[in-house]
């Protein structure tokens, strides 16, 4: 893996088993209980996390595999991953992009941890093999942000993640 990736996709790593952690730690009614009506429990909390990075992981697959050339990084990239990442530093909620699908009511806890490290397993393998040349090219489209580098795809994955660190103490405590 290239040098600048390998902090970043360990970030990933321990916020994924910290959190996986929090929800399989506590009883499965607490996993499920849901603050108010239209809201999400901590266990479908932890399964929007790991379908965002499976959609990541999946858009990252299907634009290296396409063999078009990646776009060298622009000014606007720079400044528009900078916002997004300050916007999820931000105590707002946030609407999912309409490109996600829905969170279903019944989420197995079990089944988002072990399809949540299958998907960190073949993103790993995707940075393992990522050229240090291609660093600053353009290779996610984030359905707000426009298209992102991958030390910028990762960094966002990480502040997503983090954007829901107090929603899922909330729900835990």
């Amino acid at each position: 893996m290239q040098h600048a990736l390998q902090p970043l996709f360990d970030q990933l790593e321990r916020q994924r088993l910290e959190f996986c952690a929090w929800v399989e730690n506590v009883p499965r009614a607490r996993q499920h209980q849901s603050p108010a009506p239209a809201q999400w429990s901590a266990a479908q909390v932890l399964y929007h996390l790991a379908l965002v990075d499976k959609q990541v992981l999946t858009s990252l697959q299907k634009k290296l595999n396409s063999g078009k050339p990646l776009r060298p990084l622009r000014w606007q990239t720079r400044l528009k991953s900078f916002l997004l990442n300050l916007v999820l530093r931000l105590p707002l909620k946030l609407k999912a992009p309409a490109a996600l699908p829905p969170v279903p009511a019944d989420v197995s806890v079990e089944e988002v941890v072990r399809e949540w490290q299958a998907t960190r397993a073949q993103l790993r393998q995707v940075l393992a093999n990522y050229p240090a040349e291609q660093l600053n090219r353009e290779v996610f489209f984030h359905p707000r942000a426009g298209m992102l580098t991958m030390p910028q795809t990762l960094r966002f994955m990480a502040a997503h993640t983090e954007h829901h660190r107090p929603q899922l103490k909330r729900l835990l405590s």
